[in-house]
């Protein structure tokens, strides 16, 4: 990983303010994961599947480096989550 903490990620998300230990608590885990997976990160392409509103994204973003690309694509429709009146 390179140089942004857990809070500076967790920053970037869309996320309820009085959800913030929850946010902060799921991206220190996606950075875990990322970190005890076998891979070269910087520099890496990625495609990120199903990525939602893009928390894991993020993580993977900063992971690759500015010499990496993420491409992170959701076949949901942008009303996904909303609740119907």
């Amino acid at each position: 990983m390179a140089s942004l903490s857990a809070e500076d990620i967790a920053a970037l998300s869309l996320y309820d303010p009085k959800n913030w230990e929850v946010q902060l608590h799921q991206t220190e885990q996606r950075i875990a994961l990322i970190t005890q997976w076998d891979v070269q990160w910087q520099g890496a392409k990625v495609l990120e599947i199903g990525c939602g509103q893009g928390d894991c994204t993020a993580v993977l973003a900063e992971a690759v480096g500015p010499e990496g690309h993420v491409t992170a694509v959701d076949p949901a429709p942008l009303t996904y989550g909303e609740l119907s009146p």
